[in-house]
């Protein structure tokens, strides 16, 4: 039973014909894309729907360099492509199992199939299995798949270059169940995918070299734990010299749903430079951020140096510098504060600038009609600029 029904992206304005009687729903797309019924406004009930363009490119089974799967359901444990290699999974497929690769370049996965991490018993801190693992990787590209269910973390790059990730879906129940992490990685493209993730949906850290040129653009996102849009917390856990974070861009995101901390962050938690971080056009349609023990982070925009005796893997404190969150509207939700606070004298936050924040219905002018809790002794260059035009709504 049901009485209301809303369709997501809300931004598209569709509204469904609802008869509860028989207990249907119809509407109507015209555009390839992820759509989210919600009934009656309870997210338990939610209803996510992948509707995608027609399949044009689909790989030659007979060609030695592809691995084609087709139709059914198939226990494969773990796959390993080498250089050079596609792995098609064809729609109707459902893979048990992993796909990973180590030193390897030019790998293509793709396909309308679903890789499936159910038979994987819970991580609890002993076997990973993450369903999408590139490490030491070169020219990764990651179509159009669903992957479901992971034990942990779902994909992941690690000192990788070169990738694109598109159309990818992901829907992720269990602990630590992070979305797309990429760890040390340069050059990477993410784009027309959907995120639907039990800790971090899209994060980026340094674990070994540095981080640059990351790009995450038209996401949908439903975070039911933890941060949305993440930079950090660790920074350099490898103790390199001179390590740094830059040039990485979350543009045209949509956020549905976020419960748990903060929906656009950055936590530096170690001793590197953070620095030329985007935030623009970003919808958050419905936010409860401090839901569980969410309370011990209650912001919606929290950029921070820390040290956490969870995640800082050095002594000394690094800087963040020259930041840019522009047309970003939040629509619903728990209207928690923000943050933005350094370290100390040495290890500031610079260089912010806000421009074409709207908090719901309320243009953010100043860091008092935003809610913002700013350290004056370690934040310098804070700007608020009024609209030029752009997305916000």
């Amino acid at each position: 039973d049901f009485s209301t029904v809303t369709v997501s992206p809300v931004s598209y304005g569709m509204e469904p014909e609802v008869d509860p009687e028989a207990h249907s729903v119809t509407f109507y797309v015209s555009e390839p894309d992820t759509y989210t019924l919600m009934f009656d406004d309870t997210p338990e009930r939610a209803v996510h729907i992948f509707a995608n363009p027609l399949e044009t490119a689909v790989p030659n089974p007979d060609d030695e360099n592809v691995i084609y799967i087709g139709p059914g359901e198939w226990n494969m444990d773990s796959i390993m492509p080498e250089s050079g290699q596609t792995i098609y999974l064809a729609g109707g497929t459902v893979v048990h199992g992993i796909i990973n690769a180590n030193y390897a370049h030019d790998i293509t996965i793709c396909g309308r199939g679903i890789l499936d991490g159910s038979y994987y018993a819970g991580w609890q801190g002993r076997e990973a299995m993450i369903p999408l693992k590139f490490d030491h990787c070169s020219g990764i590209t990651i179509r159009d798949i669903v992957v479901l269910n992971a034990n942990a973390w779902v994909c992941q790059g690690f000192d990788s270059d070169g990738g694109v990730i598109e159309g990818l879906k992901i829907v992720s129940a269990r602990p630590n169940g992070d979305g797309i992490t990429l760890q040390s990685c340069q050059n990477y493209q993410v784009r027309n995918c959907f995120v639907r993730s039990w800790d971090d949906s899209l994060v980026v850290k340094n674990y070994d070299r540095n981080t640059e040129n990351i790009i995450f653009e038209n996401v949908q996102l439903w975070t039911d734990l933890a941060q949305s849009m993440e930079v950090g917390y660790e920074t350099n856990k490898g103790q390199k010299e001179d390590s740094y974070i830059k040039n990485v861009t979350f543009k045209d995101i949509t956020v549905l749903q976020n419960y748990h901390k903060p929906v656009i962050s950055i936590h530096n938690a170690d001793d590197a430079l953070v620095e030329n971080i985007v935030f623009e056009d970003i919808v958050v349609e419905n936010e409860m951020v401090g839901s569980g023990d969410g309370d011990e982070l209650p912001y919606l925009i929290d950029i921070a140096i820390v040290q956490n005796g969870n995640w800082s893997s050095t002594a000394e404190r690094g800087t963040i510098r020259n930041i840019t969150l522009k047309n970003i509207s939040f629509l619903a939700g728990n209207p928690v504060g923000n943050r933005i606070r350094g370290y100390d004298e040495e290890h500031k936050v610079e260089n912010v600038t806000i421009e074409n924040l709207k908090m719901f219905g309320k243009d953010i002018t100043d860091a008092q009609s935003g809610n913002f809790e700013i350290d004056e002794a370690t934040v310098s260059g804070i700007t608020f600029e009024k609209s030029k035009g752009g997305a916000a709504q």
